[in-house]
């Protein structure tokens, strides 16, 4: 897919997918407006933040290896904003002894894959490999955070506690970096967007499946 076709529409898939992730990255704001409202993170998981952050992260140095600026310019605003979101999570959690020791691991572990990349004496083409597969599974395990609420899901059959706009922007952000990743021909990017639309996918069969407590009375008073 690298010529012909791909070529020609590579340009405007380029643009759309910086301005649908850069949505998917401000979904954040619906999870923080969620606190907000509760006054208390109690029921709500930093994990989507966290595992944004550190994705972001890594990816910025990829793209900075690749030379890629739609890579490396969208992977900046979204470590900004996951940034933010923390800040604020942390500002309301009463478990901030944790979250500190997450946030610490999380900035050593960016540290050393930085100064690995500028010190190291390995060849660009290594790095690219090396960072490449890091990135791989952070973005899977960044795209899979919202997944470790299911046990919630399953044992309150609902979905209330899963970001809906977070999960469905996931899955056309996902699905778009897919078909970017397919033009030029990058497997650091086909490989995980692919596992990020399936899973993508799993999450938003969970609100068909165990629909949140609103929905259902809506769907009563229709009756």
């Amino acid at each position: 897919m690298g010529g012909g076709f791909g070529d020609v529409i590579l340009p405007y898939l380029s643009m759309t997918a910086l301005a649908s992730t850069v949505g998917f990255f401000l979904c954040g704001t619906q999870i923080c407006y969620r606190i907000h409202q509760r006054g208390t993170t109690d029921g709500t998981s930093p994990a989507p933040f966290l595992m944004g952050f550190i994705s972001c992260s890594f990816f910025i140095q990829y793209g900075f290896l690749k030379q890629d600026a739609i890579i490396y310019s969208t992977n900046a605003i979204g470590a900004f904003l996951q940034g933010v979101y923390l800040i604020y999570f942390w500002s309301k959690t009463r478990n901030t002894r944790t979250l500190n020791k997450i946030l610490l691991i999380e900035i050593c572990l960016i540290s050393t894959l930085v100064l690995y990349c500028k010190y190291s004496g390995e060849s660009r083409e290594n790095l690219i490999f090396q960072i490449g597969n890091i990135c791989i599974f952070s973005n899977i395990l960044s795209v899979g955070a919202p997944l470790m609420d299911i046990g919630t899901v399953v044992s309150t059959k609902s979905s209330e506690s899963l970001p809906f706009p977070l999960c469905f922007a996931s899955f056309v952000v996902c699905l778009q970096w897919f078909g970017y990743g397919m033009i030029i021909e990058d497997m650091v990017i086909i490989v995980p967007n692919f596992i990020a639309t399936i899973i993508s996918i799993l999450q938003l069969s969970l609100f068909l499946i165990y629909p949140a407590p609103s929905k259902k009375y809506e769907k009563l008073s229709q009756i």
